[in-house]
C-alpha cells in the first residue's frame, strides 16, 4: 500500500528526516510514535504532497508521490489545526471538500450519509461548524477526509486536546473505518492508544526511525509500550550525545 525508501529532507543546515523506509500493509493501522521534533510533521507534509523530499522515494499503490493529482485522489488527511470553515454548516463543509474532487452532487450526498451516520454526527448536519465541540470537530474533519473515498488516511494526532469521551469515541470510530479496508497512518503522542488501536508502531526519533514492531512484541521485549518507548529513546539520546 504505502512505501517509503530512504526518505530523506534537509532544512538549510537541518536534517529533518535521516533516510527513514518502511511499508504498511493495505487495511493496517501504522502508528508513529516519538517525542516533540522527531520529525513526525515533516514525514506527514511530505507524504500530503506539502513538501518535495530532498532524497528517497514515496509510493502509494505503486503510483509515485510526485505524480500529485494522482495522490491526492489516494489519500486523506486529518492535521491538527482545524481546515474546515466556520461558518458553514456541517453539509456545506462535506460538500465543498467534495467538490473539490469533482464528485457529483448526487454522489457526496449518497457518501456524506454513510459517512454521516459512520461517524455518528448525523444529527449535527445543519450544525455551524464553529459551534461543534472540541470531539464533534474532529469527527467533521474526518468526514471531510474520507469524502472522496481515499485508499489511505493520516490521521496526525487526531485525539490531541479533546475530553476523555470524545476520545474513547474515536477511538471506536477509528476501529470503524479500519473495518472500511481503509490504511490508516496514526501520528500520535498518546502510548495507551497506540497500544489499542494500531497493527504495528515505528518509533521515530531525531529523523531516524528507530524500532517498528507490534505493541505486543515491544511489550514482551520491554513489559510495557512506555518502558519500549522511553529506553528505545534514551538508548538514542545516548548514541548522539
Amino acid at each position: 500500500m504505502l512505501i517509503v525508501k530512504n526518505l530523506r529532507k534537509k532544512y538549510k543546515d537541518f536534517l529533518a528526516l535521516k533516510g527513514i523506509s518502511y511499508e504498511i500493509k493495505e487495511g493496517e493501522i501504522f502508528g508513529i510514535l516519538g517525542p516533540n521534533g522527531a520529525g513526525k510533521s515533516t514525514m506527514i507534509k511530505i507524504l500530503t504532497c506539502f513538501h518535495k523530499p530532498t532524497s528517497g522515494t514515496v509510493e502509494i499503490n505503486k503510483i509515485s508521490i510526485k505524480e500529485k493529482d494522482k495522490i491526492k485522489q489516494l489519500i486523506g488527511w486529518v492535521p491538527q489545526e482545524e481546515t474546515f470553515y466556520t461558518n458553514l454548516t456541517v453539509k456545506e463543509n462535506i460538500e465543498y471538500f467534495g467538490s473539490l474532487y469533482n464528485i457529483s452532487r448526487k454522489e457526496i450526498k449518497s457518501r456524506s450519509e454513510e459517512i454521516l451516520k459512520l461517524l455518528q454526527i448525523e444529527n449535527k448536519t445543519n450544525s455551524l461548524a464553529g459551534s461543534l465541540s472540541g470531539g464533534m470537530k474532529r469527527r467533521l474533519s474526518l468526514a471531510i477526509a474520507l469524502i472522496h473515498n481515499p485508499k489511505i488516511i493520516y490521521l496526525d494526532e487526531p485525539t490531541a486536546g479533546v475530553d476523555p469521551v470524545s476520545r474513547r469515541a474515536l477511538w471506536e470510530i477509528i476501529k470503524k473505518i479500519k473495518q472500511k479496508n481503509i490504511t490508516i497512518l496514526f501520528c500520535t503522542h498518546y502510548l495507551d492508544e497506540a497500544e489499542l488501536l494500531c497493527d504495528r508502531i515505528a518509533i521515530l526519533r531525531s529523523g531516524e526511525i528507530i524500532a517498528i514492531d507490534t505493541p505486543a512484541k515491544l511489550k514482551k521485549k520491554y513489559k510495557t509500550l512506555e518502558e519500549a518507548f522511553i529506553k528505545l529513546v534514551k538508548y538514542e539520546n545516548r548514541k548522539t550525545s
